[in-house]
């Protein structure tokens, strides 16, 4: 329905009481309801949306962000992978001098030597030490941690196992014939290489 508003000039009376002539004029102007046409028509008018026009994208526009949006995707993707492979082998290393300061730590605590394994072909690493108070030799695994199932990460030595003495310090055994090893953590192409001197001193690389 079309409909236009408009008020006509109104001019009062003249010639009747100040009272009678405000109650005439309030007859005479009757402004429209909130519920008649042209009041909905003066409220759209204000939302600022032009008269038969409708918000929202064009399919332009939804074309263009999600093209700018894949760009940025595949410039960033690179980027984010190399950070997360360095990322793991960094833990990896940690993992590693983590590990062997378990080893000594064991050692010093029981008072008895404490063993470092290596395993390579699996990607493990864990601490053996007789953890008994008589000193039985029932060794106990501590600090077991799995490269390739926690980081995804290959783990090469050089020894199977490393032995440290009651005080910490490296040493050689049956279980251990040679003292020290060269420890490498990898994925892909990022590596990171701990060094382990005869006497059990961590350098890393």
């Amino acid at each position: 329905m079309d409909c236009t508003c408009f008020r006509p000039p109104v001019t009062p009376p003249t010639g009747f009481p100040r009272a009678d002539r405000n109650n005439l004029l309030r007859t005479l102007l009757k402004l429209p309801s909130a519920t008649s046409p042209c009041r909905r028509q003066e409220a759209d008018v204000g939302i600022g949306i032009p008269a038969g026009g409708r918000a929202g994208f064009s399919l332009l526009e939804v074309l263009v962000t999600l093209m700018l949006l894949s760009m940025v995707y595949a410039i960033a993707l690179p980027s984010i992978g190399r950070t997360r492979i360095q990322a793991s082998v960094h833990n990896s290393s940690q993992a590693v001098m983590g590990t062997i300061s378990l080893a000594k730590a064991a050692a010093v605590r029981f008072g008895r030597p404490s063993v470092l394994r290596l395993d390579s072909a699996r990607d493990r690493i864990w601490v053996e030490v007789d953890t008994t108070l008589a000193g039985t030799g029932s060794t106990a695994a501590l600090g077991y941690f799995s490269f390739r199932e926690d980081l995804r990460v290959d783990l090469k030595a050089n020894r199977t196992a490393l032995c440290f003495d009651g005080r910490g310090v490296g040493t050689t055994r049956a279980a251990c014939p040679q003292a020290g090893a060269v420890i490498i953590v990898a994925l892909k192409q990022s590596a990171d290489t701990v060094f382990v001197s005869p006497l059990g001193r961590v350098i890393t690389r």
